[in-house]
């Protein structure tokens, strides 16, 4: 094959390719374009040949690396979904925790709940059993009044210097009263309140939603809550010392009823006691539960006895005309001891036993004329003399305000009236003294 130019014309080049074979002569002309586009499809071909035939001979190491490449991505994945689950799992075993740390919490704080209602139900027993003792049941005293309350003492000296003696309730040793209950446990519910019940509720929800940091709203909550709580048992107890305190001062005075009547506190009601001293020291609320209804219960068998005393008017409402001590004598008109006093009173009027006791004479008696004469223990007696009528029997027991007799004039009498007399061991004692005590035991 070879390559025959022709002579070159002007402005025109052409591209001729000859081909010999075997004597016979080819020839072709082919444009520059053509040409072009031939060696840009040789280049491009060589090109994807040699670019295989590399592919092939580094396949491998290729496929290699990107199998590793593609473990080391997975490994890393797998890694960081393992920290993830471990974080994860973390922090919902803390969140287990923290919420059965608040369900313990919250479970601690319905228990006081509950404890509170149970003091409440004893706390209102002794006030209605004040009550009925005729107390003014005090208000609940504010916390920083408890000093004051203890400052109260158990016993007390007279003016004179001179211990009387104390009722066993007032040293609190009131365990002779065997089988003194205080009030159930039924009474009201404690009211926290609504705020302190959401709060409650929401201390045992999910602390993720809270605003700020969680842990510290929700301990927030329950020191509020346990705030609360603790108000409510200290206004219980300072309850409970007030109703103790009112009702030692009412047996105090009860006490000193009986010292100015010089009558001996009753047996049962005393109490020799002794032992080192020990400093005072808190007491549990059912400890002085008891020891307020011991109190309570002493005071009612104090006030009753302090009842039986001949204390009660014969004749309420009738004018004393006469009284205790010397004076005229009605008859004579010289001076005499008058042992008794005198009340005014229409014939037929009804007279009544001034305290209980048993009768020892019903009849007639000298100047006392009709009389009767109640013995009311502790060496004291009653006379009711000049009576119309007598209406008891010697060796009867009277109560306080039963009816004995009838006023009338008999014996040593002027006119229709009674001639009452209150004896200490037979000998003349004033009775406006037990008069006025029965009012100051009606006070109380």
């Amino acid at each position: 094959m070879s390559e025959v130019r022709e002579p070159r014309q002007f402005g025109r080049r052409e591209n001729r390719v000859v081909i010999t074979t075997n004597g016979t002569v080819r020839e072709y002309r082919v444009s520059a374009n053509i040409l072009i586009l031939s060696a840009v499809l040789f280049c491009t071909f060589m090109t994807g040949y040699i670019g295989a035939t590399a592919y092939l001979a580094f396949r491998e190491d290729l496929v290699a690396g990107t199998l590793i490449r593609q473990a080391r991505m997975q490994h890393e994945y797998e890694d960081r979904i393992a920290a993830l689950r471990s974080r994860v799992d973390r922090i919902t075993s803390r969140q287990l925790l923290d919420q059965q740390a608040v369900e313990a919490k919250v479970a601690a704080l319905m228990r006081q709940q509950e404890m509170l209602t149970g003091r409440n139900g004893a706390l209102d027993g002794l006030i209605e059993k004040a009550r009925k003792q005729g107390l003014e049941v005090p208000q609940t005293q504010k916390p920083e009044q408890k000093a004051e309350i203890e400052s109260v003492t158990t016993g007390s000296i007279g003016a004179s210097g001179t211990r009387r003696p104390t009722i066993v309730a007032l040293a609190d040793a009131g365990s002779f009263l065997r089988g003194s209950t205080f009030a159930g446990q039924s009474g009201t519910a404690i009211g926290l309140g609504q705020d302190m019940s959401r709060k409650l509720a929401a201390a045992q929800l999910p602390t993720g939603n809270a605003a700020g940091n969680p842990a510290i709203t929700t301990q927030h909550m329950f020191e509020d809550v346990r705030e609360q709580i603790g108000a409510v048992g200290m206004r219980q107890t300072a309850s409970l010392k007030a109703l103790q305190t009112a009702a030692r001062q009412r047996m105090e005075q009860l006490a000193a009823v009986y010292q100015k009547l010089k009558v001996p506190l009753p047996a049962d009601m005393t109490a020799n006691t002794g032992g080192p001293f020990v400093a005072a020291s808190g007491m549990a609320f059912e400890d002085l539960a008891e020891n307020v209804a011991l109190s309570l219960d002493t005071l009612a068998r104090l006030k009753t006895k302090a009842m039986k005393l001949p204390v009660a008017n014969p004749l309420p409402g009738a004018k004393i005309t006469s009284r205790f001590g010397n004076r005229l004598d009605p008859f004579n008109r010289r001076s005499a001891f008058h042992a008794g006093i005198d009340f005014r009173a229409a014939r037929g009027t009804p007279v009544k036993a001034t305290g209980s006791g048993r009768v020892i004479h019903a009849g007639r008696k000298g100047g006392y004329g009709l009389m009767v004469e109640i013995d009311h223990g502790n060496g004291i007696t009653t006379r009711y003399a000049h009576l119309s009528r007598i209406t008891v029997k010697k060796g009867a027991t009277v109560k306080p305000g039963e009816r004995i007799g009838k006023v009338g004039s008999t014996g040593r009498s002027t006119g229709p009236h009674l001639h009452y007399e209150v004896r200490r061991h037979k000998k003349p004692a004033n009775p406006s003294r037990f008069l006025k005590a029965g009012r100051e035991i009606a006070t109380l």
